[in-house]
């Protein structure tokens, strides 16, 4: 059985002679995990997507109310979409040159959680996420965002920090923070800060009797002996010895009272 090879020698004669990267012609990625209702929208084509599928630039994800897909970048990169998502793999390059790497995507409903490959750590500028209010860009590693209840976008940082923006402008989302994009006319709304301390002035290891000033700063403590305490006699002059009290005398019984006589009985009445 003879193979034609003419078709596919043709294709790669096309891309090295216009100069067509032959990173955008792979996959952009694959379907590591689909559980539930998860389709690929293809121009006007929907089609189920399974484990082991491929997905490339301009593909549309979606998932049903039970819906869940992750998907890995050829990069490393990973994303993972929630139930009732509809997620758009814009553009995507990976062509090993940060000049010319493309990370864009874009997220319509629903929610993900994204870590960012090798794409977006060559070069942050090229790794967007754009969403109908906000763009989403990174200077880290990982992100959790997703539309609420209301439709407002929240966007919450996992590692290091990114960067959301509005056409009010940009505000920085750390490890542990997260923001509320009200519109896409307002500023993001941060829902959860982390507590920023400023790190203390260096200052020379602490001694016995050192103490902590207002500013962090330790000062020496000079300790003094106690003042003596005074007797409340003077010393050589002898006290008064102490004397007992007498004790008192027991009282002597008295005499008992002889008990008086009784009256006479009366005698009986003498007969008439």
């Amino acid at each position: 059985m003879k193979h034609d090879y003419r078709f596919p020698c043709m294709v790669l004669v096309w891309a090295l002679a216009t100069g067509w990267p032959l990173a955008a012609m792979a996959a952009a990625g694959l379907v590591q995990f689909a559980a539930g209702e998860v389709q690929v929208r293809r121009g006007d084509v929907f089609s189920a997507l399974a484990r082991g599928a491929s997905v490339d630039g301009g593909d549309v994800i979606l998932t049903g109310s039970t819906g869940r897909a992750q998907i890995r970048f050829t990069d490393g990169g990973l994303v993972s979409l929630s139930p009732q998502s509809e997620f758009t793999v814009t553009r995507y390059v990976d062509s090993g040159d940060p000049a010319q790497d493309r990370f864009a995507v874009g997220l319509l409903r629903g929610g993900l959680r994204a870590v960012t490959g090798l794409i977006g750590k060559r070069n942050p500028a090229n790794y967007k996420m754009t969403t109908p209010t906000a763009v989403v860009g990174i200077r880290g590693s990982s992100f959790h965002a997703f539309f609420n209840v209301q439709g407002q976008l929240e966007v919450a940082g996992e590692q290091d920090a990114i960067e959301v923006c509005t056409q009010a402008g940009c505000v920085d989302v750390r490890a542990g923070e997260s923001v509320r994009v009200l519109s896409g006319q307002q500023w993001p709304v941060y829902t959860n800060t982390r507590a920023f301390l400023p790190l203390p002035q260096a200052r020379s290891p602490f001694a016995v009797g050192d103490q902590i000033r207002q500013d962090g700063s330790n000062a020496a403590v000079v300790l003094t002996p106690p003042p003596p305490v005074m007797p409340s006699v003077p010393p050589g002059q002898p006290t008064t010895p102490y004397v007992p009290p007498t004790p008192a005398r027991p009282v002597t019984p008295g005499v008992p009272v002889t008990p008086g006589t009784p009256p006479p009985v009366p005698g009986r009445p003498t007969k008439p």
